[in-house]
Parts: structure tokens; C-alpha cells; sequence
């Protein structure tokens, strides 16, 4: 991967400003006279747009998609290795990370991308990419085998699920060229993964292009047979062989591979990404960690470090006046979340001198707020506050259509493994089976489990019922098995919290 510092071209800097607002330039008009009807070819093979017959698509959200989606938000914190040559690195613990470089020297690549430097495309780099780059991931989820199977989006659907300047004057042609070359941008994002599971027994290091992608434009001809209106884009897309490990079906039931994924919903995409950035950008966030995060409790420093830079973050603390504006301005973002149904609590752990005056307690009703008191909008904040307030714990719940995708899911999955266990003996007659599973239905019948708190014997007890390993429990609910066992031994006699109680109760099909 070749760096180099060369200025690009006026052209490609005016291509430049383009994709870093997303605001393409005015289509000069077709020259020979009155136009002829704009009519784009047939979508037989572009897929339908998101959300077409419903409001929740299943997406991934593997380690790649997650840490993808951070280096796209945070660029300012990339680091250099050499001279112009940029890297990204994010960790997941011992021996596993995932380390992002801009690769704009591919030969597929358009003029205006191989002639910028890593910085200048890197500069590219921002929601809209973060939020393409979800619409990606989603489409890839529906496939079985995603690193063979390329997918074709029109850039006239794209337009409409990213709300690209909706409302405003811009020609859809302008609309077009600014998503068909920000799709070019995602296409120059490399990644060098290395990761370890312990129940595959194995450790992964692979360098995949995150997206490779193929642009094709559409124009109207004018009546001398030269390109006029731009009126459809085809984006042809190909996920990285990075699904392979991460977004493969048929592997993760072989335990050689792993099919991570989450559920996103038509309100998160709605969020204005023009006058909401910050809240487009945590919408996303909080949506694509919702299985690697079941309680929904975040450090507020954790939910900004997510979608903001460090550089930005030390700019407010080290300024009193921003200091107290950026913590209304982040009150006033949660508050945008509860619009598209996000629920948002403050752990009793908050400090009340520090609470919005919407706040709710996990403990507390509406009535037992005092606003008067619990508003810092109005009040001049503590020394020493900013600190305080990063360390505050806030307690953020999905969307409850989001929720309850992910449980039923997860229980479909379970209900396999539990069948195949209960017929597994090849060398018992049909006969046999047949007795074997007739005992075991009245055994629950006969004996129904009542319990009055669910704990982790009952876990245990409903587990061991249905056949089904700690493994099974583990990968249904998107834990390791070591938090299956520990709730089953440590926490035998103590209830479980609501949260894992509810997804635990619908994967082990109790009422």
C-alpha cells in the first residue's frame, strides 16, 4: 500500500468537499435542446430497500462491524506509523484486535480516490460513512454465504433510508453522485483481524477489505447522444472475507466459526445525521452493542469515547464554558434517543446534584423527583464536576420492538439444539426414542417448575430439562459459558437481575 503526499487536483478537491458534507455539486443542464424523459433500467437485480415490509432488519454486529463503525466516527484518533501512513486500532481483550487502514491504491479504485493521500481520505470518514456502512452490514446479515454473494443497492433507496439532505433543493442527481461516492469512500477500508475463541480452539488472523465495492451510473442521453442527467446509481457491494469467521450460519452450528448479529430498526436511521449527529452516531452505537451489552449500562465516559475522539473529549474538559454546555448538550441528546424509543435511566449510583430534570431512578417514581433540585441546567455546577459526571453510570434499553426480535431469535436458535439432544443415540431403536422422549415430556408435565424467584438453580434445572449445554445457553444469549456456569453455581440461590431473567426465561421456553 503505496502512501504519497501529492496534492490532489482542483477537481478532486472540489470531489473532496463533496464527500465530507455529502453535498455534491450543481449538474451543469444537458446541452441540445429539450431533455428526453429520465427513466432508470430495471431493478430486477438490486435488493429491496430496508425496511420495505417491516420496521426491524436483522444486521450484523460482530467485532469487525463494531469496530469498523468507531474507526469511521472517530478518525481524528487514528494514529501514524509512518509519514502519512494511518492506522486504527481497537482491542478486545488478550489476544484479540482489529487494526483499520485506508487502502486508496487499489487498482479497482476511481481517479479521485487513488489520488489522495490516507489523511485527505481519511478526512472523508464520518456518520454518513458510519451509517452507509450499517446499511451494508444489514444487507449482508440476509445472506447465507456473504463473503461469495455480492449485492446490489440503487443509490435512489439509499438516499431515502439515509435521509441524504432531506427536505432540501439538491436534484436527485446531486443526491446520486454524493452517495455513489461515498460508497467508494467505504470501499477503501482495510482491516487486519486477530482473534481468539475458546470454544473454537483457535486463534484468527486475516486481513480483508471491510467492503469492496463496484459503482455504476446511470445518465440520461441528450438528443446528441451525450451523457446529460445522472438518474440511477447501481452500487454493487461484496462483503470482506472477514464473514467467513464472523457472519457465517452454517459454521457457527459446525462450532468453526462464529454468526454474530443484532436487529436494527427504521427509527435509529431516521435520526437527522445533519442537525443530530451525536445522536445518529450513539443511536447506532448502543444498537450494533445491544447482544455484547444485555444490561444496558454505560459509563457515560464509555458512550462518549464511542462516538467522539479523545482529542474532543480533552478540548471539554480542559474548558470551563464548553464543560457545562456539552453536559446540557448530552442530556438533550439522551433526550433525542427517547424519541425513537430508546428508555433511559440514571443508576441509583448517579449523582443527584448532576441529574437532567427529566431523570428517572431505577428505584424512584416520576413524583418523588424533585425538578427544582435535580436540574444543573439552572444551577451552577460543582468543582471538579466534569470528572464526576464522566464516571456517572446511565442505563440505556433498545427499543422494545428491538428487544423482543432478539429474544425470539435467540429462542428459535435454542429450540434445534434441545430437539437434536433429546433423539441423539444412534444406537437406540425408534421404539426407544420414542419412550425415552414420551418420559422426559412427562416428567415436566407432572412435575411443573413454580418457583417464586428464577435463580440460577432454576437455570440450571430448566437447562438440564431441555437438553441443552451451558455452551448452548452461552452462544443463545450471546455470553461465554463461564457466565452460564457462574450464574448456575455462584448464584444458585440469589435471583437473577430482570434483564437476563426475561431473555433466559424465553430460551428455555418457561412461563
Amino acid at each position: 500500500m503505496a502512501s504519497t503526499n501529492r496534492k490532489p487536483k482542483s477537481s478532486d478537491a472540489e470531489t473532496a468537499d463533496v464527500q465530507l458534507e455529502i453535498e455534491p455539486p450543481t449538474t451543469s443542464p444537458a446541452k441540445g435542446g429539450r431533455k428526453r424523459a429520465s427513466r432508470a433500467r430495471s431493478r430486477s437485480k438490486a435488493k429491496l430497500p430496508l425496511f420495505t415490509h417491516k420496521q426491524i432488519e436483522m444486521t450484523a454486529t460482530g467485532a469487525p462491524v463494531i469496530s469498523a463503525t468507531q474507526a469511521y466516527l472517530k478518525h481524528p484518533d487514528w494514529s501514524e506509523y509512518e509519514e502519512n501512513r494511518l492506522y486504527f486500532r481497537r482491542s478486545f481483550g488478550k489476544g484479540r484486535h482489529i487494526e483499520f487502514y485506508i487502502l486508496n491504491k487499489q487498482k479497482h479504485q476511481p481517479g479521485f480516490i487513488t489520488s489522495f493521500a490516507e489523511p485527505e481520505i481519511l478526512r472523508l470518514y464520518g456518520i454518513h460513512a458510519a451509517r452507509l456502512h450499517a446499511v451494508f452490514a444489514t444487507y449482508a446479515a440476509q445472506q447465507k454465504e456473504p463473503w461469495k454473494e455480492p449485492f446490489t443497492l440503487l443509490g435512489s433507496d439509499l438516499i431515502k433510508i439515509l435521509r441524504i439532505h432531506t427536505g432540501n433543493k439538491l436534484k436527485k442527481g446531486d443526491k446520486l453522485r454524493a452517495i455513489a461516492d461515498l460508497a467508494w469512500v467505504l470501499g477503501t477500508l482495510g482491516a487486519k483481524i486477530q482473534w481468539q475463541e475458546g470454544y473454537l480452539d483457535l486463534t484468527i488472523v486475516e486481513r480483508s477489505m471491510i467492503w469492496i465495492v463496484n459503482v455504476k451510473e446511470q445518465y440520461q442521453n441528450d438528443l446528441n447522444g451525450n451523457p446529460g442527467e445522472l438518474i440511477e446509481v447501481e452500487i454493487e457491494v461484496q462483503a470482506g472475507q472477514w464473514t467467513r469467521n464472523f457472519l457465517n450460519r452454517d459454521g457457527e452450528k459446525q462450532r468453526t466459526a462464529l454468526y454474530q448479529y443484532g436487529f436494527i430498526n427504521q427509527d435509529v436511521l431516521s435520526i437527522d445525521p445533519y442537525k443530530k449527529e451525536l445522536a445518529a452516531a450513539l443511536g447506532l452505537y448502543l444498537i450494533q452493542n445491544r447482544r455484547s451489552h444485555p444490561s444496558g449500562k454505560y459509563r457515560i465516559q464509555t458512550l462518549l469515547e464511542a462516538v467522539m475522539s479523545i482529542h474532543e473529549i480533552d478540548l471539554i474538559r480542559n474548558d470551563k464554558l464548553k464543560r457545562s454546555r456539552f453536559v446540557k448538550r448530552f442530556y438533550v441528546l439522551l433526550e433525542d434517543l427517547t424519541e425513537v424509543n430508546f428508555t433511559i435511566q440514571f443508576d441509583e449510583s448517579f449523582p443527584r446534584e448532576l441529574l437532567p430534570s427529566w431523570a428517572e431512578l431505577p428505584s424512584e417514581i416520576d413524583a418523588e423527583l424533585d425538578p427544582a433540585t435535580t436540574a444543573p441546567q439552572e444551577q451552577r455546577m460543582p468543582d471538579g464536576f466534569f470528572d464526576t459526571w464522566l464516571q456517572g453510570v446511565v442505563i440505556i434499553i433498545a427499543p422494545a420492538p428491538v428487544e423482543g426480535e432478539l429474544a425470539a431469535f435467540e429462542a428459535s436458535k435454542a429450540k434445534p439444539t434441545k430437539k437434536l439432544s433429546r433423539s441423539s443415540s444412534s444406537s437406540t431403536s425408534d421404539c426407544a426414542t420414542e419412550a425415552i422422549v414420551t418420559v422426559d415430556v412427562d416428567v415436566v408435565e407432572a412435575e411443573p417448575v413454580q418457583p417464586q424467584e428464577f435463580t440460577g438453580a432454576v437455570v440450571k434445572e430448566l437447562r438440564q430439562k431441555a437438553g441443552m449445554s451451558q455452551m448452548d445457553i452461552a452462544i443463545a444469549l450471546g455470553m461465554s459459558q463461564s457466565w452460564v456456569r457462574d450464574i448456575e453455581n455462584k448464584r444458585q440461590h440469589q435471583p437473577l437481575k430482570p434483564v437476563y431473567a426475561e431473555q433466559l426465561k424465553k430460551i428455555l421456553e418457561f412461563s
